[in-house]
């Protein structure tokens, strides 16, 4: 009779705690980091997006419209698929994770562009670039980081942008997990 009872109760014990079990297993899953960027195609743009390792992919991080810089060479498409080398390069460099890297804009040999760094008090340089800026984004850099971080703020709590010394920085990792549905 002991025997059933224990049974009773250690069955129990694993139906109560089930439901705690999964939700632990949901909220790690919500903050995996990327295991990669890619450059897609949606809604007729290349985009860039972040992939978890079980495939789910986010919202875009980047939509490639202008084409300002296709007689040059640089296409939106091969912007998107460069732009997402390099982030996936900046992954690998920083371990698999964007913990404690920002997005921060700059000048770089004359350009007005959107760079990596590891820290708030780091600027743009010819190793941390990720683009340089269109025409009409060159106006108001600091705008750019601002609509960068709208796209993924009702996911997140707390402002994305800070400043350092007057210069906007965007923590990479709060942004990329509040695209993530």
């Amino acid at each position: 009779m002991k025997i059933n009872n224990i049974l009773k109760l250690a069955v129990a014990g694993v139906v109560a705690i089930q439901p705690i079990l999964t939700v632990e297993k949901s909220l790690a899953q919500s903050i995996e980091p990327p295991a990669s960027f890619q450059c897609l195609t949606q809604s007729g743009y290349y985009v860039t997006l972040a992939v978890r390792k079980n495939g789910v992919l986010s919202d875009p991080i980047i939509v490639w419209k202008t084409e300002e810089f296709s007689e040059a060479g640089y296409t939106p498409e091969r912007r998107c698929s460069e732009v997402t080398g390099r982030l996936n390069k900046l992954l690998s460099q920083n371990n698999g994770t964007l913990k404690g890297l920002y997005l921060t804009v700059g000048p770089v040999n004359g350009q007005q562009v959107l760079c990596a760094v590891n820290n708030t008090r780091s600027g743009c340089n010819t190793n941390n670039v990720l683009f340089t800026l269109s025409e009409r984004n060159r106006q108001n850099p600091t705008k750019i980081l601002e609509s960068l971080s709208n796209v993924s703020a009702g996911s997140v709590s707390g402002t994305l942008v800070q400043e350092s010394g007057g210069q906007p920085y965007v923590n990479l990792e709060k942004l990329v997990d509040g695209l993530f549905k």
